[in-house]
């Protein structure tokens, strides 16, 4: 069943998805294909000397990721995954 994207609406939403997403990078339970920026992207993510994260350093892929990895994070797959064999 298809669940539209929450986007947030305060900055304070915001900064909690790019923390959530950096903090998956850091701790490895995200991972990425050979080729693509989206560690990159969200690893050029800079702080401001307030510790607020700068807007102005994020990047389309670092945003998208950022949200897609929020919305999924207590998402449940159920059989979803499963192949053909029930695997």
């Amino acid at each position: 069943m298809f669940t539209p994207m929450h986007t947030p609406l305060t900055r304070a939403e915001f900064e909690e998805r790019m923390n959530f997403a950096r903090e998956q990078l850091k701790n490895k339970k995200m991972y990425f294909a050979k080729g693509l920026r989206g560690p990159d992207s969200l690893l050029n993510v800079r702080h401001l000397p307030n510790r607020r994260i700068d807007l102005l350093s994020i990047d389309e892929m670092a945003r998208l990721t950022a949200n897609q990895s929020y919305q999924m994070r207590n998402m449940n797959f159920g059989g979803t995954l499963l192949d053909n064999k029930g695997r």
